[in-house]
């Protein structure tokens, strides 16, 4: 029996590149898209509340 890392050794590349995309894609689309910053979570939701958001220039 080969163990997990021979079979996957023993694949054609194109075919490797297909099961890591296909994985990455997986926790791509898992992960839910977050702003990192509080200031950025509270424009979004201003945004969604319907407020215009104002630009100040110099």
């Amino acid at each position: 029996m080969k163990s997990p890392e021979q079979r996957y050794l023993s694949q054609p590349v194109g075919q490797q590149l297909l099961r890591y995309y296909a994985a990455r894609d997986a926790v791509r689309h898992a992960t839910p898209l977050v702003p990192l910053k509080l200031r950025d979570i509270g424009r979004f939701f201003l945004v969604l509340g319907g407020h215009v958001q104002r630009r100040h220039h110099c």
